[in-house]
């Protein structure tokens, strides 16, 4: 009886049919669990990738900026906020590709993690999802005559009492994040080309007329190009000792000076090429007359509270350019050690009310600088004069300019980071 119960049914149509549905149906659903899998992880590769640049960009800030140790860090940060999650079995790999002679990189970086197979377990446990970017990581240069790396001050760019300004080929860069960053009052002419501050600007008075190219706040920093150049090596200075005092035609030669220069009267003084070392006091000129050199460098230093300043005013002619390209001090006419006390009332002064062409970089880091001078400063109608100081004051009519082309400056440079992949 059971034989033939069995027999009636494998002869039946409806009962191979059911046998055949019973062994597909498991197939048919993986095939549509996979489909709807595939989607998904489709989806999660679109979120790692978003991960990946964003994670590349973040990473290649930090090697922009030179925070090179925290690379790996920023990258996966910014990757998680974008969906990367390192608990999924993930891997985050970043490296340098490439490295050019004009300091500009190729970054890459891949993301990788687990999916599970929410529908389609009959043919997989979980997916592995990748994805990858590149970033170019450049320096682009601002054309700024004007650096202030002061990160917080007021008035870290000002200017003090009847200023004309002409300066349409220089940026200025402001580092302070300050509402009161860049100030300028009162009878003031100033035309440059690109304004660039880490906080905001005050220009105050009727008479005050600023024009620019284009400004912008509340941007990043800006790296201090010099930030690597050390005072040279040199002998060791007696206490107290007492400043070199030129009151008459002299010619000086390069070498340590101790307790400073003090130049006075109406005479003419030639520096001999080389570096002048300035050990406490200052570089004091007054007077009538000139003062030129070619290739020089002047380097102000000390210990203590005592580190040396330069002070130059009066009605003196002075011409100084820089050492050349391959020299340690290619293109910086003055160098003051960042060691040096940084009270705001400590400040460097080149002033005039004669004609002052000092070429290439003044660089005070650590203290204020004030400059101006009457028509002619500086050089004419574009010289290649580079200001970076602590804070930057600028009096008088200067006529400022970046025609580095002959004098081998570094450039102050904004990062820029591209997603290239």
């Amino acid at each position: 009886m059971e034989k033939n119960i069995f027999n009636r049914f494998y002869r039946q149509t409806l009962g191979s049919v059911a046998v055949m549905a019973a062994l597909a149906f498991p197939v048919i659903i993986g095939v549509a669990g996979l489909g709807v899998d595939a989607s998904v992880w489709m989806a999660k590769k679109q979120d790692l990738q978003t991960a990946a640049d964003a994670g590349v960009i973040a990473a290649g800030w930090e090697l922009a900026t030179k925070s090179n140790d925290y690379m790996d860090y920023a990258a996966e940060k910014e990757a998680m906020a974008n969906g990367y999650n390192p608990d999924a079995n993930g891997n985050l790999t970043l490296a340098i590709l490439t490295e050019e002679e004009d300091g500009s990189y190729t970054i890459g970086l891949t993301v990788s993690e687990d999916s599970e197979a929410l529908f389609s377990r009959f043919f997989t446990d979980k997916k592995r999802i990748s994805a990858y970017a590149e970033a170019r990581v450049d320096g682009v240069d601002g054309n700024f005559c004007f650096l202030s790396l002061d990160r917080s001050a007021d008035d870290a760019f000002t200017s003090f009492g009847s200023v004309d300004l002409s300066a349409p080929s220089c940026g200025i860069a402001v580092n302070s994040s300050s509402d009161q960053a860049f100030t300028l009052s009162g009878n003031v002419d100033v035309l440059v080309n690109n304004v660039r501050i880490s906080g905001y600007y005050d220009v105050t008075g009727g008479a005050a007329d600023f024009q620019y190219n284009s400004l912008k706040t509340n941007k990043a920093p800006i790296d201090d190009p010099y930030e690597d150049l050390e005072v040279p090596a040199h002998a060791e200075c007696p206490k107290k000792a007492k400043a070199l005092t030129v009151n008459s035609d002299t010619t000086l030669s390069p070498g340590l000076y101790c307790g400073g220069i003090s130049i006075s009267g109406n005479n003419d003084i030639v520096f001999e090429p080389g570096v002048y070392i300035i050990f406490g006091g200052s570089l004091k000129v007054t007077g009538g007359g000139t003062l030129s050199g070619e290739e020089v460098s002047i380097i102000l230093t000390g210990e203590g509270n005592d580190y040396a300043q330069v002070d130059i005013s009066g009605s003196r002619q002075i011409n100084l350019t820089p050492p050349k390209e391959g020299d340690d001090f290619e293109g910086v006419a003055f160098f003051q050690d960042r060691n040096a006390p940084s009270a705001k009332n400590l400040q460097n002064k080149i002033v005039g009310t004669s004609g002052i062409n000092i070429e290439g970089v003044l660089y005070f880091p650590s203290q204020g600088l004030w400059f101006g001078g009457d028509a002619g400063f500086a050089g004419g109608a574009d010289p290649c004069t580079i200001l970076i100081a602590k804070t930057i004051t600028i009096a008088g009519n200067p006529s400022i300019g970046n025609n580095c082309d002959n004098v081998a400056n570094r450039d102050i440079e904004i990062p820029d980071v591209t997603l290239i992949r």
